[in-house]
């Protein structure tokens, strides 16, 4: 029993022991050499340089020229109504008319009341001519009777002193003539204004449109009592021209203050989102005169042909003022700009490798991006596929792109607007969205 334990012993101890050898064996043997990796495909773009508006965007909202509520000026009563809700007025149309039938009748009173007064001063005129007429023979006979003189004279005291007051009467008669013509006259003066007033009131019958605009919703109607300023009729609004009303940072004010002082006030444009969209320019037109220093914004307004009515009252847009020209900018697609610990960086295709570039952008225009520092004109960055590349690695190149000229196409207005390929609106960086 102890022999046959020693023999297997002994067989296990060789075993090990070969096991052993071979093991020190294979410690000793050369690593295989790694794998290279794959090129990661990738799309490019070569960087230009080319002029780029300098542009500033926010969402803003549409404002009529002018916005007007119609109240009557009388008292009275709706006859007619002569526009339809959402109709487009002109200046002086006919929008409503009252119950004419009171005014008129005070308008005759008051135009009889003139002809009388005028008939007076005819009256107090003819009886002025005929005292200085009396007047005139009084004058003769009392300087005659003073020539004769009533002691030792031809005439007697009696006949004196009646010709001394006949003159005295006379001459009293052409002073009260004279007042009653003037007061005549006055009397005209009164009764001229009361006709005018009661013709204006038979003109403010008829309420007309003070401008051109569209009329909105009907807020009277006929047999409608209304009040003098207080009854509300309708509203109009202006829309040729229009405003668009937006605000930009405290920060981008002295920009604005520098373009709005040039003699060619900067372009405006403004975006709808819709179906089709809309884009129409104008130029800015006001600055407030302070920065809410509630939110640190300055208030900015642009004017709008609006020659189409594409825009409307009320309406939410994007906004965005053109303060300059950046001449000979530096430009990459946004796509190629990536953000990291550095900050923003491009992946730059050198020797089919693909470096690590950190530049600066300065601010992104329809879907590029302004590069101020960092990059020059002709060199090659990755526009796609940048998660499978390694800084330093190999990389294949499986798009080309070019960043075309900035175009200029029409707006719906019919007037220029600068454009790329890429749809995105022009923004100020503040960070790669």
């Amino acid at each position: 029993m102890i022999s046959v334990i020693k023999r297997r012993f002994t067989v296990a101890l060789a075993v090990f022991g070969a096991s052993g050898i071979w093991a020190l064996a294979g410690c000793t043997k050369k690593p295989a050499p790694a794998a290279k990796a794959a090129p990661a495909p990738v799309s490019v773009a070569i960087v230009r340089a080319m002029d780029v508006p300098i542009e500033f965007s926010n969402i803003g909202s549409i404002q009529s020229v002018a916005s007007v509520t119609l109240q009557p000026q009388i008292d009275g009563v709706v006859a007619q109504v002569l526009v339809q809700p959402g109709a487009a007025v002109k200046t002086g149309q006919p929008l409503f008319v009252l119950d004419k039938r009171p005014y008129m009748a005070a308008a005759a009173l008051a135009q009889a009341a003139l002809a009388g007064a005028r008939a007076n001063v005819l009256v107090a005129a003819a009886k002025l001519s005929g005292y200085r007429a009396a007047l005139t023979d009084a004058a003769a006979d009392w300087a005659r009777a003073q020539k004769l003189g009533p002691h030792g004279g031809a005439l007697s005291v009696t006949q004196y002193d009646a010709y001394r007051s006949t003159f005295d009467q006379a001459t009293a008669n052409v002073t009260n003539g004279d007042a009653s013509l003037t007061a005549a006259r006055k009397a005209v003066d009164a009764a001229k204004a009361n006709f005018r007033a009661a013709s204006i009131n038979l003109d403010y019958c008829t309420i007309k449109a003070p401008f051109d605009g569209v009329a909105g919703n009907l807020l009277a109607y006929p047999g409608t009592a209304v009040k003098a300023s207080t009854t509300n009729v309708l509203v109009i609004n202006q829309i040729q021209p229009i405003y668009v009303a937006f605000s930009l940072p405290q920060n981008d004010l002295p920009a604005v203050l520098a373009a709005y002082r040039l003699p060619v006030k900067p372009c405006v444009t403004v975006a709808l989102h819709g179906s089709p969209p809309v884009r129409a320019t104008g130029v800015l037109s006001f600055v407030n005169n302070a920065v809410d220093a509630a939110t640190g914004t300055i208030e900015l307004m642009g004017t709008l042909a609006n020659t189409r009515e594409v825009l409307w009252p009320g309406e939410f847009c994007d906004a965005t003022v053109q303060v300059g020209i950046a001449h000979h900018a530096v430009v990459v697609p946004l796509s190629a700009v990536e953000s990291g610990q550095p900050g923003h960086y491009v992946f730059v295709v050198r020797h089919d490798q693909a470096v690590v570039q950190v530049v600066q952008e300065a601010f992104l225009y329809h879907g590029l991006a302004v590069i101020s520092k960092g990059l020059s004109p002709g060199e090659v960055v990755v526009t796609n596929g940048q998660v499978n590349v390694v800084p330093g690695g190999p990389v294949v190149i499986v798009t080309h792109g070019l960043i075309g000229p900035i175009e200029t196409t029409s707006t719906s207005d019919g007037a220029p607007q600068s454009t790329t390929a890429a749809a995105a609106s022009a923004t100020r960086l503040k960070g790669k969205p």
